[in-house]
């Protein structure tokens, strides 16, 4: 039976690393050839893209009280806004502009419905992404705070999957990258973590 600290760690990269598969996958581009992947795999991640705001609960379930508390509940907060929004573009310019592409395709007359799925889904997916790279940001000042500086890597691996998260999606190749970026960092962090966990169990025995 898994222990909870396995559980734990599969909580936290459960999601990078199906993104990671799943973005392999994307077409480059919405074609009239691409549309029916192009929507029934943005139908697939629609509960994956949630997941990288699980790993930021994952990384902190430890964390309460004082100002590492007080940051975690941000952070957790953070991520929850970019679950909601970031499913608002997987939503439009995924599913919904993926099934009107396959409605052209077979005559149907869409105009410029298209070009105004993708405008609201980026306008949703800014929020979504802008709000996780917070959250991965106070992840790491907590992480500092609790570890030290040993943590920074895995912090700057993260902030920089989150900014070029903002840009990227799961489009292959840098998007596919950037997905694997956020699996490196939390994988770093939860290193770390188990270390330092271990070094304060040796203490007290």
């Amino acid at each position: 039976m898994p222990t909870r600290p396995a559980l734990r760690v599969v909580a936290a990269l459960i999601g990078p690393v199906a993104l990671t598969v799943a973005g392999a996958t994307h077409p480059a581009h919405l074609t009239a050839e691409s549309a029916a992947w192009w929507h029934d795999l943005h139908v697939i991640m629609l509960p994956l893209f949630p997941l990288l705001g699980l790993s930021v609960w994952a990384l902190l379930h430890r964390v309460r009280g004082g100002v590492d508390g007080a940051l975690a509940i941000a952070a957790r907060v953070l991520a929850f806004v970019y679950a909601m929004f970031y499913t608002g573009l997987d939503v439009l310019a995924g599913i919904g502009a993926g099934a009107l592409t396959e409605h052209r395709a077979m005559g149907g007359d869409i105009g410029d419905a298209n070009s105004v799925m993708f405008f609201e889904g980026n306008v949703l997916a800014d929020v979504g992404t802008w709000s996780l790279l917070a959250a991965f940001t106070l992840v790491g000042v907590v992480f500092v705070r609790r570890a030290g500086w040993v943590s920074l890597v895995g912090t700057a691996v993260l902030l920089g999957a989150s900014l070029s998260f903002t840009t990227s999606h799961v489009f292959w190749p840098r998007g596919v990258l950037t997905m694997a970026a956020f699996g490196v960092g939390v994988a770093l962090l939860l290193v770390v973590e188990g270390r330092g966990r271990r070094r304060s169990e040796a203490s007290t025995t």
